[in-house]
């Protein structure tokens, strides 16, 4: 064996090893993922980190058999494939509400319609799923439900995700958990958060680009 093929083995070896660490303490929600048969979720297109949709998942199934879930941004479907899965395994009438316009606009790739693309990866877990199509604030607007779980992933500008929240927390029940993606760079995010979630959490955790709080 060359000295060139045993450096790039030792290459792939180290970053193996460093994956499966990186991903030991979310072993349980991977194992149980897989043992329900969620696999196809995992080929859908997402800035998402393996990591980070699985911590969504394990938050979701937290919830109580009554909650009611809502996601601001889906996009093409793949965080609302784990919230959907957490929701079809929870005894009762969970719902996840998917809030978008489905026009991309949010997005580096440029405008484009992603509704129907959100639609066939998500087919699966239809039952489990209620499209509110619209903008965030038109659907607040008309929203009348108390929210016990919400992940705002939409427009990063502060104005945006500024937006989000005042229209969104005055719906979310004691209690309820509240999760940011992108906070790792999104400078609206940062902001949004440091004034006006964490001086009310009663409790909060992150990973580098998430953050999540109970309020």
């Amino acid at each position: 064996m060359s000295i060139s093929l045993i450096k790039k083995t030792i290459r792939k070896t180290r970053a193996m090893v460093a994956q499966i660490k990186n991903m030991l303490p979310f072993l349980p929600e991977y194992m149980r993922f897989q043992w329900h048969g969620h696999k196809q979720a995992w080929q859908i297109f997402t800035h998402m980190t393996k990591q980070e949709r699985l911590i969504l998942y394990r938050l979701a199934l937290d919830q109580s058999p009554d909650s009611v879930l809502l996601e601001i941004g889906s996009y093409i479907g793949a965080s609302s494939c784990f919230l959907a899965a957490a929701a079809s395994e929870i005894q009762g009438k969970v719902k996840v509400y998917c809030v978008d316009t489905w026009q991309n606009e949010g997005m580096f790739e440029g405008q484009r319609d992603t509704f129907d693309e959100f639609r066939k990866n998500t087919a699966k877990y239809e039952e489990f799923i209620v499209i509110l199509k619209g903008t965030s604030h038109e659907i607040a607007n008309n929203f009348y439900k108390k929210v016990d779980f919400l992940f705002i992933d939409g427009d990063h500008s502060y104005e945006g995700v500024k937006s989000d929240v005042d229209d969104w927390f005055p719906k979310l029940n004691d209690g309820g958990i509240v999760i940011f993606h992108d906070i790792g760079w999104a400078e609206g995010v940062q902001r949004v958060v440091e004034e006006s979630v964490r001086p009310h959490a009663k409790r909060e955790s992150r990973m580098p680009n998430m953050y999540w709080a109970w309020l």
